[in-house]
């Protein structure tokens, strides 16, 4: 009989504990199940906006989509949103490019934006510009999530306050 009662306890116990596992699961995933980095809404401008604080574009021009397909060759149906500024200046080099890809693109849109960053460092006939082409092959293309991001820091900018604003911007 002791052993009946007993065994039904160990099993009122083992269902209790079960119960309270799933609640606590349940309740870690308030956000529809996703991560809270995946739910972590991203605005580009305000992305920008943290890049240019640590890499300030002198006398900057707006990359429209005139220059996203004719300058830099990318494709527009690999983008779902963008914003970017480059400088106008021949003295610098910046150059702050942020895009989200389209479901689908990440990759497309990383190697678009890699052989846009080569072109960019493959003519070094012009010694005046050795300077520019030297800082610009330290240059990365980096993707958070869906987003891809290229920035070519200015001539007195440090690449690590660079990498540092960019994942502050992220929220890394």
């Amino acid at each position: 009989m002791e052993d009946k009662s007993m065994k039904k306890m160990w099993k009122t116990v083992f269902v209790m504990a079960a119960a309270v596992i799933l609640v606590a699961g349940c309740g870690a995933k308030d956000n529809g199940g996703q991560s809270s980095d995946a739910s972590k809404e991203v605005v580009i401008s305000d992305v920008v906006a943290k890049i240019k604080e640590a890499n300030p574009v002198a006398d900057e021009r707006v990359i429209d989509d005139f220059a996203v397909e004719n300058e830099m060759g990318l494709a527009m149906d690999d983008i779902a949103e963008y914003e970017g500024v480059i400088t106008n200046s021949q003295n610098d080099c910046s150059l702050i490019f942020v895009a989200k890809a389209k479901d689908g693109k990440t990759r497309e849109l990383k190697q678009a934006l890699s052989d846009y960053l080569d072109s960019l460092t493959s003519n070094d006939l012009y010694v005046e510009f050795a300077d520019k082409i030297e800082k610009t092959k330290e240059a990365k293309v980096l993707i958070y999530g869906d987003y891809v991001v290229l920035v070519i820091a200015g001539l007195d900018t440090d690449y690590s306050n660079v990498t540092t604003a960019i994942n502050e911007a992220f929220g890394e």
